[in-house]
């Protein structure tokens, strides 16, 4: 982890005060820790309480200054190769957010559809469309627009199969997604239109946003 969590400052803490403990095992010293500089400080300290770490499968311990420094080549060598990594999943996301696909998990209503097909699929790339309970909430829109409270339009959607809490429907409301909109940290604007089936125009999900402040 890249902060030390309670088990793991339990087994430092551990390893002070029992004698006893030869050495720490690990399966390899990327697993060890994923902050490179603490799990160096780490190391260095245990090697001075005389207490190895020991990579099972890189088959050798931090025994020796030369074997610190091996081990300390493998973690940050691990650490780069994580940051390269999240750059690129960072870099593939955005670009999939700009050109309309969604990565993330769903909101409720949705699944998604392979347009070609119109069979269920996991395609990131697919579009999303409304399903029977998307359907359902699309009502919620419009009663909504229509002066329902949120009490009437709970019930309302209790009689039709949708059983949701008001921290739900209020969640719902909150959501661009219902509006066709992606809106995400990465895109440079904020938000941007989606291949999302809309449960409500990006007008009345404004209008809903104003009756729901006032």
């Amino acid at each position: 982890a890249k902060v030390p969590g309670t088990l793991f400052k339990e087994m430092i803490k551990s390893v002070k005060k029992d004698l006893s403990i030869g050495k720490i095992l690990c399966s390899e010293f990327d697993r060890f820790s994923r902050n490179a500089p603490q799990a160096i400080g780490i190391i260095r300290e245990l090697y001075d309480l005389g207490v190895p770490v020991c990579s099972v499968k890189q088959g050798f311990q931090t025994d020796t200054k030369d074997n610190i420094m091996i081990a300390s080549s493998l973690l940050l060598m691990a650490t780069w190769d994580n940051d390269k990594r999240a750059d690129k999943f960072y870099s593939g996301r955005k670009h999939c957010y700009e050109s309309g696909a969604y990565t993330g998990v769903l909101p409720i209503g949705y699944t998604r559809i392979d347009p070609k097909t119109g069979i269920r699929t996991k395609s990131l790339n697919s579009y999303c469309y409304l399903d029977e309970q998307g359907k359902k909430i699309k009502l919620a829109f419009r009663w909504k627009l229509q002066g329902y409270t949120n009490g009437q339009i709970l019930d309302m959607l209790k009689n039709m199969g949708l059983v949701i809490t008001k921290q739900t429907l209020n969640h719902i409301y909150n959501n661009p997604f219902y509006a066709g909109k992606i809106k995400s940290k990465m895109l440079d604007e904020g938000m941007r239109d989606g291949k999302i089936e809309k449960a409500v125009s990006y007008e009345d999900w404004q209008k809903v946003q104003k009756i729901m402040a006032d």
